[in-house]
């Protein structure tokens, strides 16, 4: 198979990946689709990636993606869900701070941005 071909062939996974990855989702009750809505959610975000990026991907790296023993998406989902993410640093640092400002305010923002009596903002990350 040329690159083009092998190109065309790893779209195809993908998207069958992603669509078995959906009607499997979709046969679960609904507290389980709600459980698993990260893992929709960056599955559909990995597919649209590969979408738009496999232009880049160069034969051999195609034919390695192909060869994974699991799934390319699955793959990809478990290596991201080790993955250190910044944002729940970022989240976290953020809920600290808030806590901190509401415990030395003595009560909840209403979460306006506006200013309390003494001239602190509640609705203000630190």
């Amino acid at each position: 198979m040329d690159e083009k071909e092998l190109r065309e062939l790893l779209m195809q996974r993908l998207h069958m990946e992603l669509m078995l990855f959906k009607d499997s989702v979709l046969i679960k009750k609904k507290e389980d689709i709600f459980a698993a809505s990260y893992k929709i959610e960056i599955y559909v975000n990995l597919y649209e990636m590969f979408v738009e990026h496999a232009k880049l991907l160069k034969e051999d790296n195609i034919r390695e993606l192909l060869n994974l023993k699991q799934g390319i998406l699955e793959s990809f989902y478990q290596e991201w869900m080790g993955w250190k993410d910044g944002l729940h640093d970022e989240l976290s640092a953020y809920v600290c701070d808030r806590l901190k400002l509401i415990t030395e305010m003595g009560k909840p923002g209403d979460g306006s941005g506006k200013e309390g009596e003494d001239g602190t903002g509640y609705g203000q990350a630190a």
